[in-house]
């Protein structure tokens, strides 16, 4: 696919990485500046004791959150090894390493913003529910840049929109806190698609197999399926608590949602470029 220089060049500052590294600085630019203005937890807008989610519930949670960071390394060897096979060149490699890895940062910060809810599912407007999908949509963009065959104007384009992306969520983010306006948080879940969107194309055209379907299927379609479910029946813990509901959707959306995605994309990987890799040696 890709010819002996691409492979083994090692030259590690070139202008391909300038263009990345402008990339990144749009979208920190943004992070920082929501760093700079937004509180860490959300101040409570009533006096009333909250609710939390403890005992088995609490652990199912806890489990499914944890279980990413199981996950997430061993697909990072498979698609390491995998676009290597493939014949990839390292700095495309690099990108779907260090995308993955951003997906457990983004994990991190989310499982940190539940802490401060007592696991009881809310949506509401913090720094860490921010690092949240900062590191998603980062994760989702890098994974997708080590899938591109070759760098053209094109994908550099598709860089830049999705830095922009980050900027401009980043800048209506805590205009939704003070306005406390769930509405301002609607560019986020575009943003999350349009990545989404480049990652599953991309997928395919790695892999040439309608299969790659799935991923969006169940990282998006079956993951807000469940959101929209929390939202609806899952209550609040200050005057309508709904444990049952807001624990067992909340762990539905993870485990049948993104980590169902990632695991079907991370079996679909392996059988392009490993399997066949496997057979040729035995």
């Amino acid at each position: 696919m890709y010819n002996l220089e691409d492979r083994t060049n090692s030259k590690i500052f070139s202008v391909h990485l300038g263009f990345i590294a402008l990339c990144f600085f749009i979208g920190l630019a943004g992070f920082a500046y929501v760093l700079a203005i937004l509180p860490g937890i959300a101040e409570s807008t009533t006096v009333q004791p909250r609710t939390c989610i403890t005992g088995g519930w609490k652990f199912g949670l806890i489990i499914t959150h944890v279980l990413t960071f199981g996950l997430i390394p061993l697909a990072m060897r498979i698609f390491y090894q995998s676009l290597n096979n493939l014949g990839f060149p390292i700095r495309t490699i690099f990108a779907s390493q260090l995308g993955l890895a951003f997906i457990m940062v983004a994990i991190a910060s989310e499982i940190g913003w539940h802490v401060t809810q007592c696991w009881y599912y809310q949506n509401d407007f913090t720094m860490l529910n921010f690092m949240f999908y900062f590191f998603l949509i980062s994760a989702f963009a890098l994974w997708s840049d080590g899938l591109i065959e070759k760098t053209t104007a094109i994908t550099n384009l598709i860089n830049i929109i999705f830095a922009i992306s980050l900027l401009v969520v980043s800048i209506l983010y805590p205009l939704g806190y003070q306005e406390n306006n769930d509405n301002f948080k609607v560019p986020i879940y575009i943003a999350l698609t349009l990545v989404f969107s480049v990652l599953t194309y991309r997928g395919y055209k790695v892999l040439q197999n309608w299969k790659i379907m799935l991923v969006p299927f169940f990282s998006v379609g079956v993951n807000l399926s469940f959101v929209f479910l929390l939202d609806k029946f899952g209550g609040n813990p200050y005057t309508n608590p709904q444990i049952l509901f807001n624990a067992l959707f909340h762990i539905l959306h993870d485990l049948l949602g993104t980590e169902a995605g990632v695991a079907i994309f991370t079996w679909l990987i392996y059988m392009k470029g490993i399997t066949p890799q496997n057979i040729k040696e035995n």
